[in-house]
């Protein structure tokens, strides 16, 4: 194992500058989470009563549990408590992943979920959709987050990016910059925002899967994917300095040979040890470089931001463990060869 800090590294490796930056969420947006809650609380009490949950009610927790019912469903069990908690179990995750893009994405992300949402309801795909948008609370953040985002207002996240591009741009004309995000949508938007900056020259950098075909609704929000020959032509102008700010997801952490940069950005933290350090690993080898985390306060993001820290201290500690017992056997080995 090697870190930056490891003796036969360190020479070879440039300064790199972090920095956590909290991100405050305003009034409005804390409303919409509230109503949202509450909804969200009272499907996971049914789960409870129904005793088709026990355990926390995180979105990855809930997933897990959606696959128990309908694994056993799929074996025959078709209770009709079962099939009700399958039901709300789904809405439930629903609610998360609204509440996900809420907190730590976009407005416009956001809406456009809620927005699909309506659309299944009304063309009666799902009775469990259709009872979650008849809800009041439901409605409420459909109809305020409609009204912010016609007012100009988007999440914070978005205008501190744009400040710090544009900061960046000023202090160096040939910066690099990598923008990291989980969701498509989230990398349009925010190459679409930054976009407007002087002499920011952006692209959106995602993977092949997920093409848009023609049996999918047009007014999906669905980003699509990139051809392998689109994502060679952006890395080729990336490199040239023909585009200098990549919005990416995750195809950009690793196996494509993409030119060092100046700063990498997260637009939030991942809770995993392994892509915080390709992500960061794109700067600060041959030249000084900067890491930049946006975290929005009081919400997932702070989660996410520990636990990888926690995952990495952790892998280390075990690799370390190996190589001392490793060391020790060699070691041993050798006295009994001798």
């Amino acid at each position: 194992m090697r870190t930056r800090e490891s003796d036969d590294v360190k020479p070879y490796l440039q300064e790199l500058k972090f920095e956590k930056i909290i991100i405050e969420l305003p009034a409005e947006f804390l409303k919409i989470r509230e109503a949202l809650l509450r909804v969200f609380h009272s499907y996971i009490d049914e789960l409870r009563n129904r005793k088709a949950l026990w355990g926390p009610s995180s979105k990855t927790e809930l997933i897990k549990t959606q696959k128990k019912i309908m694994l056993s469903i799929s074996k025959g069990n078709r209770n009709f408590n079962l099939l009700l908690a399958s039901s709300v179990c789904a809405q439930a995750i629903k609610i998360q992943h609204a509440l996900e893009l809420l907190e730590t994405q976009t407005l416009l992300g956001f809406n456009k979920y809620l927005r699909e949402l309506f659309r299944k309801a009304a063309a009666k795909e799902n009775k469990g959709v259709v009872r979650l948008v008849s809800k009041p609370e439901f409605n409420y953040a459909f109809m305020k987050s409609n009204e912010m985002l016609a007012n100009g207002i988007e999440h914070p996240k978005i205008l501190r990016l744009k400040e710090l591009i544009k900061k960046e741009k000023e202090e160096n004309e040939k910066t690099k910059i990598i923008v990291f995000t989980q969701f498509r949508e989230t990398a349009s938007l925010i190459s679409k925002e930054i976009g407007s900056l002087p002499g920011i020259k952006t692209k959106v950098f995602v993977g092949q899967g997920g093409k848009i075909n023609s049996k999918m609704p047009k007014k999906s929000g669905k980003v699509p994917g990139l051809t392998q020959k689109e994502q060679k032509k952006i890395i080729e102008d990336f490199s040239s300095g023909k585009i200098n700010v990549l919005c990416a997801t995750s195809i950009g952490e690793e196996g494509l040979d993409i030119v060092e940069v100046s700063t990498v950005i997260f637009y939030e933290p991942v809770p995993s040890a392994i892509r915080t350090i390709q992500r960061r690993g794109r700067t600060a080898r041959l030249m000084p470089g900067k890491l930049i985390i946006l975290v929005a306060k009081n919400t997932r993001d702070e989660a996410h931001f520990y636990i990888s820290k926690a995952k990495e201290r952790k892998m280390h500690s075990a690799i370390n463990h190996i190589k001392g017992h490793l060391a020790n056997k060699m070691k041993i080995e050798k006295q009994k060869t001798l």
